[in-house]
């Protein structure tokens, strides 16, 4: 019983709530430097461009942007492909054409490292396939977060953080219900709120993987309205809930 204390049970909702804030902070920076990419591009294309890019590259560590160009067309064509990779004062650009034969497609490839970085933390690069008679023209776009742990890549670094986040909310609500088992009226209450909390935490940390942006802006929008009730209903009204 002793073991059940209110302090226990605080560690627990602190720890669940250090979960949350992780994975909060990990999916909201990753979505500014794809948000900040968007933005600091002069291209527009008729058509979306698929551009690829690691969410999170370290200092020491030189990274591939890659683009897939595509030929939509029943006939040769030879677009001129354009990249836009930021740079402290100037961008770097560059250009060249690329033969595709009817209906294929074929990946072209940039590299970048911290000599590219803007705003401290970003790497940016756009990409536009221009249009060649019937091919319309594609553009797209990617960000890249600077940062790293303990001297470890970009993606340790983003998985070790969606592993604290994921660990620190499961071991936290688990703590807590076990503190205060049996729950009352109050705890059930707080515990269902919080269970769609950690649901939507995990949505959002899993939307970022693939890039599915709008899908993460609306789980993080989703996790500080879930977190503006628990503050305003169960912190400021708790009484009530209670038997």
């Amino acid at each position: 019983m002793k073991f059940k204390s209110p302090l226990v049970s605080w560690l627990g909702a602190m720890l669940f709530l250090a979960g949350v804030l992780i994975g909060l902070s990990l999916t909201a920076v990753v979505t500014w430097s794809e948000s900040e990419a968007r933005i600091y591009t002069s291209y527009n294309g008729e058509a979306s461009l698929k551009v690829k890019c690691p969410l999170m590259l370290s200092p020491a560590e030189t990274a591939i942007i890659s683009a897939d160009i595509l030929n939509l067309t029943d006939g040769d064509i030879k677009p001129v492909v354009s990249a836009e990779i930021s740079r402290p004062r100037t961008p770097r650009t560059t250009s060249q054409a690329v033969s595709l034969t009817p209906g294929e497609s074929t990946t072209i490839q940039w590299t970048v490292d911290v000599s590219d970085v803007i705003f401290d933390r970003l790497i940016l690069a756009s990409v536009l396939q221009s249009r060649y008679r019937d091919n319309p023209s594609h553009s797209g776009s990617c960000g890249i977060v600077l940062f790293s742990l303990f001297g470890m890549t970009g993606l340790q670094t983003f998985a070790l953080v969606f592993a604290i986040s994921f660990l620190a909310m499961l071991s936290g609500g688990a703590l807590w219900i076990y503190t205060r088992w049996p729950l009352n009226k109050f705890s059930k209450n707080l515990a269902q709120i919080n269970a769609v909390l950690l649901g939507t935490t995990i949505l959002a940390l899993l939307s970022a993987l693939p890039r599915w942006w709008g899908a993460t802006l609306f789980f993080d929008a989703l996790i500080l309205l879930v977190m503006g009730v628990i503050i305003t209903e169960f912190a400021f009204s708790s009484q009530k809930y209670r038997d």
